[in-house]
């Protein structure tokens, strides 16, 4: 999806591709965002309020784990497949990628745990360690 090589012109059109595209499930969603290579901790994921917005992560290229949650995050809102108020992302230590940040959980369904799959809670509470949780109102993803 998105290249080493391209420039922030590139990524952000690419993302408004996306976007632009229609999906009959959020699964067919997910697999859009399989193919980012998750790059070292960019984003303090423990300061939600030092957060970036998803136009500046993409723009930018901070495509840690958390910053590819939270940009997976803003695309499942803006497609329609994420509508309640609360948006919970617990902070972890994924045990099977290595991989430390946050996660999006959503009706027991955890999203960028893995890479183009969409776990169970159960599924990262036995394969994670879970720091903490911040629960936001999606409002704060309202671009």
């Amino acid at each position: 999806m998105f290249l080493k090589t391209h420039s922030s012109q590139d990524r952000l059109r690419i993302w408004r591709e996306i976007r632009q595209k229609d999906f009959s499930n959020s699964q067919e969603l997910v697999n859009e965002f399989s193919n980012i290579k998750i790059l070292s901790r960019y984003l303090d994921y423990y300061t939600p309020k030092s957060w970036p917005n998803p136009f500046e992560i993409v723009s930018e290229g901070y495509f840690c784990c958390s910053g590819v949650t939270l940009i997976l995050t803003a695309t499942l809102i803006n497609k329609g497949f994420i509508t309640s108020n609360n948006l919970t992302f617990p902070v972890i230590s994924n045990n099977i990628t290595g991989d430390s940040g946050i996660v999006l959980l959503h009706e027991d369904e955890v999203f960028n745990f893995t890479p183009g799959d969409i776990v169970s809670w159960e599924y990262v509470k036995n394969n994670a360690t879970i720091f903490q949780t911040h629960n936001l109102d999606i409002e704060t993803f309202s671009y």
